[in-house]
């Protein structure tokens, strides 16, 4: 039973590291290399069948495929939207375009991996309600540490957006430099940060955290299945925003308590309306910053 235990970690933990940005972190970042290589992919590959190799030891392991899967259908979603990115076309156009459209036209392809990772839950039983596509109760209580007393969400949710935002701020405009007399732009360009944000915040939830929470929760528990998740998203803001080892940290912090709140209200709001409210703070100081 230990053995399996480990193996079974052992194949989650290798599995969301090979589909997380950490093959390019290593890379670009580590190895100061500029180019794409097809090592990243190679990498990545080889993690995936490690992973996969070690669900045929036994039973008990074979039961995180669908999360494997899962997984490999993010990293091969990503990496179409990498090639559409890198094509003459899609170049020629970014040169010229505005920064809020870049960014609605990234959320849009984000969809791509999102559609994988549905075709993954085909016949898993696996349906609306087990991944949070609902309101859910926004009253639920907040298990908290230390033995204090629960939290209702409609207390926490707005304390845990005060929280973030602040520090998103403060590293936006120490990484970003927006120029906050350029405002008046931030603010005709609203209504499409607004599209951007509700968007991307219901995509990234939808990938990086209902479909994976939900391969996870019942089979490892509710603070493993957290713990994977806030890695993987963490890990993605390496190069976005925010950005470097502080906005892996952040990132990584905020998803926690996002899927947390999924699972505690069994619902998408919380997670949603917050991050989407960050996404308009990014949006806002990087269009202020683009001149």
């Amino acid at each position: 039973m230990k053995q399996s235990k480990f193996l079974i970690l052992t194949s989650v933990w290798l599995a969301t590291l090979s589909a997380s940005a950490l093959p390019f972190i290593v890379w670009h970042a580590f190895l100061q290399r500029e180019e794409v290589s097809f090592w990243i992919p190679v990498a990545q590959l080889v993690g995936f069948a490690f992973s996969f190799g070690l669900t045929t030891v036994s039973l008990e392991v074979r039961q995180v495929r669908g999360f494997l899967s899962a997984l490999l259908a993010l990293a091969i979603g990503d990496w179409v939207v990498y090639g559409i990115q890198a094509t003459g076309p899609w170049l020629v156009w970014a040169q010229s375009a505005q920064r809020v459209d870049r960014f609605l036209a990234n959320a849009l392809l984000s969809l791509i991996p999102c559609l994988l990772m549905v075709l993954t839950l085909i016949g898993s039983g696996i349906g609306r309600r087990e991944l949070f596509l609902a309101k859910g109760d926004l009253r639920a209580p907040s298990t908290m540490p230390f033995g204090l007393r629960p939290i209702r969400w409609t207390i926490l949710g707005p304390f845990l957006l005060i929280l973030f935002t602040f520090p998103l701020m403060l590293q936006l405009v120490l990484t970003v430099r927006p120029d906050f007399a350029m405002a008046g732009k931030a603010f005709l360009a609203l209504p499409l940060i607004l599209i951007f944000a509700a968007l991307n915040a219901a995509s990234e939830e939808f990938r990086f955290r209902s479909v994976l929470i939900a391969r996870t929760q019942t089979l490892l528990g509710p603070g493993q299945a957290l713990l994977l998740t806030s890695a993987l998203f963490g890990l993605g803001h390496w190069f976005g925003h925010p950005s470097g080892p502080s906005g892996v940290l952040m990132a990584g912090f905020a998803g926690w308590f996002w899927g947390k709140s999924m699972i505690e209200t069994r619902g998408f709001f919380w997670a949603w309306a917050i991050h989407a409210i960050q996404d308009v703070v990014i949006v806002a100081f990087v269009v202020m910053a683009s001149g």
